[in-house]
């Protein structure tokens, strides 16, 4: 489905019923709402599923390059939510996803319950403005590796299953690296920027057992910087947990989201 908001037309899937709880759902970079399609499957009985195509992703429209790109994407989040009459909603990031789930909460705070993250990094406090000088390194980087050599590398760097990885291939092949290398250099923009104030929700931080040695310290530092929060490292998962362990990923969802809304 199709929601117009000022920012452009964005692709929206909207499973279970109107009468549960609502729970939205943010993907990662160069990914699609598929991304969520096994907890979509294993929450829909009772809980109101709403995955998206952030913009420049599957069927959603792009937005200009001058926005910020996860406060904007954000900002088209909320408006799907006004467009579907939901006043709150859990929400769910991985990776960039994250980044816009905590704009949302900024932007919105009354409308999130909670929210959830994977593989995410916290926003406030913000990051040294030095951390921009990774930039130009990158660019060389995505000029100089072939697109076919990126598209795997990035699906090894992300995923343990064949499954995943070949989801992750197929997802960044359409996409391109321009993306990629876009998004990337906008997080690490983002992080250097923040966000105003911590996160005020009850909030669960996960992480592969696999991931990166940098984002497990990410969601560590977190975890110890919001006083309640939880924080699980998925066995057998990488960068992508939810779809590398979609049963053990939905096990914690599920005892998170009954917490949250004490079911």
């Amino acid at each position: 489905m199709i929601c117009k908001t000022q920012f452009g037309d964005m692709y929206y899937e909207d499973h279970g019923s109107r009468e549960h709880p609502a729970v939205m759902c943010f993907h990662g970079v160069g990914m699609d709402h598929r991304t969520f399609a096994p907890q979509v499957s294993a929450l829909k009985d009772r809980y109101r599923m709403i995955t998206m195509d952030l913009p420049g992703h599957g069927a959603s429209s792009d937005i200009p390059r001058d926005l910020p790109y996860s406060k904007t994407a954000a900002s088209a989040a909320l408006e799907i939510l006004d467009h579907l009459d939901i006043s709150q909603a859990v929400i769910i990031g991985q990776s960039l996803g994250s980044f816009v789930a905590q704009f949302a909460a900024a932007l919105s705070p009354q409308r999130v319950t909670a929210s959830v993250h994977i593989g995410g990094g916290a926003l406030y406090p913000r990051y040294s403005p030095l951390l921009r000088l990774l930039k130009p390194m990158m660019a060389l980087n995505f000029i100089l590796i072939p697109q076919p050599l990126l598209t795997r590398m990035f699906a090894r760097h992300k995923a343990l299953l064949p499954e995943t990885r070949k989801y992750l291939r197929e997802i960044t092949s359409r996409n391109g690296k321009k993306i990629i290398f876009r998004l990337t250099s906008a997080m690490l923009q983002e992080m250097t920027e923040g966000t105003e104030e911590p996160l005020n929700h009850p909030v669960l931080l996960l992480c592969g057992d696999h991931d990166l040695k940098f984002i497990k310290n990410l969601s560590l530092k977190w975890h110890a910087g919001i006083s309640g929060s939880r924080f699980v490292l998925v066995d057998n998962a990488h960068h992508i947990a939810n779809q590398d362990n979609p049963e053990g990923m939905n096990q914690h969802l599920q005892m998170f989201l009954e917490e949250v809304y004490q079911r």
